[in-house]
């Protein structure tokens, strides 16, 4: 087995990035997945298939895994009920290979990518304020806002 420093960097950039970035790498290479296991069904590749869709399975497996149902409630409820009717879909159109069925997982990996960037775009233009503002603000409401100056 050969090293490939590419895989390496990917692997680093992996590890290193945040949570958000992560589901939408997930996301991604579900749908890419999903589309690379309805063109395996197509040329009725059967193990290219297996391949995909295992791979597929394992990320749903990976999105599942990453929710917080502390913090998420009903919502993170109803994606783990979306991830596992789409892992029973990818399995029950493997057995039957059905593109219409690989078909529509993929469908739902592009709504829920769509919306999740939809998420991502709000939570980016809320404004975070910097840390001389938050030391600001507790100055203030400890009642010691100074006024400092270089000259004394």
């Amino acid at each position: 087995m050969s090293f490939k420093p590419e895989s390496a960097y990917l692997e680093a950039g992996i590890l290193t990035c945040d949570p958000i970035k992560l589901v939408q790498i997930l996301y991604d290479l579900g749908i890419r997945t999903v589309a690379a296991a309805r063109e395996c069904c197509r040329r009725k590749d059967i193990a290219g298939r297996a391949k995909h869709v295992n791979k597929a399975f394992e990320v749903f497996v990976e999105l599942q895994n990453g929710l917080d149902f502390e913090q998420g409630g009903e919502v993170a409820s109803n994606y783990a009920r979306i991830y596992d009717y789409c892992q029973r879909k990818l399995l029950q159109a493997h057995a039957e290979q059905s593109e219409p069925l690989l078909a529509e997982i993929e469908a739902l990996l592009s709504d829920l990518r769509e919306a999740w960037q939809v998420v991502v775009t709000q939570c980016s233009t809320q404004v975070v304020p910097s840390d001389q503002e938050i030391a600001r603000e507790a100055m203030v409401s400890a009642g010691e806002e100074r006024q400092y100056s270089c000259v004394g």
